[in-house]
């Protein structure tokens, strides 16, 4: 089995558009809702379309595609997907709307609470869609939980870094907390799914890309970014290492994969099953 890149580019995307609207409503419940919302959520717009187009590239046919969309409400692995996706692109919109009329605050707070539900749920979704019993190393919880560590990493950096660009600075460390929060629950969650496999197979992509780049560095680079909240490289820098991670432990759940149907490919050559 090969990396199908349009599910993972498809899975990275959308969940860190999903975790960005996660941490933009965490802000407004707390009373420091970012200067630059506007900016956050056609982001998050932008990141769930585009994973939205990836996952139709890999039906690559009109009669795949035309299938998935009549099943939506089958709440099969990826119709959740698609309802999701769906979700998190209508509220970013009733959010930028809300914030473009100025309405009630109540009614502000109830929109970034669903967002941050729903923002959360993609991220977990589009993991959960691949537990399987005929997968060993896919069939655990610790994947879409890992799948989440990730998304929450990268939409984290993200919103620190949007955060500059706008020049918010009543938003004082609060990026930066959110950075290292979600660098190492990512940290904390990707070392669990692979402890569900013995860290047994691809060193580099596991060790390299996803815990000493993705975890431990960019854990590093947002706790600096504690004591420097205004420097945008920390930022950027939290950014590339949340991305590595997020490819990185798809790359390795595939690979995973690979070895799996290789053992089942090789039984069946040698007629044991």
């Amino acid at each position: 089995m090969e990396i199908q890149w349009s599910l993972l580019l498809f899975s990275a995307l959308a969940g860190a558009g999903g975790s960005l609207l996660a941490f933009t409503g965490i802000a407004e419940l707390m009373g420091k809702a970012p200067k630059g919302k506007k900016t956050n959520l056609i982001v998050v717009l932008v990141l769930v379309i585009a994973g939205g187009l990836f996952s139709v590239l890999h039906l690559e046919q009109k009669a795949n595609i035309m299938a998935a969309a009549a099943n939506v409400f089958s709440f099969s692995a990826i119709s959740m997907e698609l309802i999701f996706v769906g979700l998190v692109a209508v509220m970013a919109i009733v959010y930028l709307v809300c914030t473009a009329r100025e309405v009630a605050e109540a009614a502000v707070k109830a929109v970034a609470v669903i967002g941050i539900v729903v923002g959360l749920l993609l991220g977990y979704v589009t993991g959960s869609g691949y537990q399987m019993g005929a997968m060993p190393y896919w069939d655990t919880p610790a994947l879409p939980l890992a799948y989440l560590g990730t998304d929450l990493a990268l939409g984290a950096a993200l919103y620190g870094l949007l955060a500059l660009v706008a020049k918010d600075d009543a938003q004082g460390a609060l990026p930066a907390q959110f950075a290292v929060v979600g660098a190492a629950l990512s940290l904390v969650l990707c070392l669990a799914y692979g402890a569900t496999s013995g860290f047994a197979l691809e060193p580099v992509l596991f060790w390299l890309g996803v815990i000493v780049l993705g975890g431990v560095a960019n854990t590093a680079v947002a706790a600096a970014a504690l004591k420097q909240p205004g420097n945008v490289a920390l930022y950027g820098a939290a950014v590339v290492f949340a991305c590595i991670a997020s490819v990185c432990l798809r790359a390795y759940m595939w690979a995973l994969g690979t070895g799996t149907l290789d053992l089942f490919g090789a039984a069946a050559d040698h007629l044991v099953l």
